[in-house]
């Protein structure tokens, strides 16, 4: 499975939103000091985020990011879905006619069960439970972010 850093720094934000939720607006400043993001490379991932329905934007003084649902209820492979797309390790699980020997392919069938393994762990996998993974970590001492 491939995860790009668009992933992995939309993560990284969307897990700081889920820690935050229901404080209000965050904005993105604090979240990119926080999570070490770019600043206008976050924004950038913050639009996408909330185009595909994830987050809630407010303009504004007081204004900032939000969740748009609570942290339960958004897995990481929504967050990967909308950054990345498909996580296949292989071309050719999305797109069977990029190899002429996909439909017969014995390897094509061991990376289509890691592509399942994989998409089961990251959808039951949401960001209330990374957020609280995260917060056991950062009171410990211990930096637990990295999947």
């Amino acid at each position: 499975m491939r995860v790009t850093m668009k992933s992995d720094y939309g993560l990284r934000a969307m897990i700081d939103l889920a820690a935050h939720y229901g404080q209000g607006p965050v904005p993105s400043a604090a979240i990119a000091e926080r999570q070490a993001v770019p600043e206008h490379f976050l924004d950038q991932l913050l639009i996408a985020l909330r185009r595909a329905g994830l987050l809630k934007s407010q303009r504004g003084p007081q204004g900032g990011h939000m969740l748009a649902r609570p942290p339960q209820q958004i897995s990481m492979s929504d967050v990967i879905r909308a950054l990345d797309g498909s996580t296949a390790p292989m071309e050719c699980l999305p797109t069977p006619s990029f190899c002429q020997l996909s439909p017969g392919c014995a390897i094509r069938e061991v990376w289509q069960q890691v592509e399942q393994f994989a998409q089961q762990l990251l959808a039951s996998t949401t960001l209330d439970q990374l957020a609280a993974r995260h917060q056991v970590g950062a009171n410990s001492g211990e930096l637990m972010y990295y999947i």
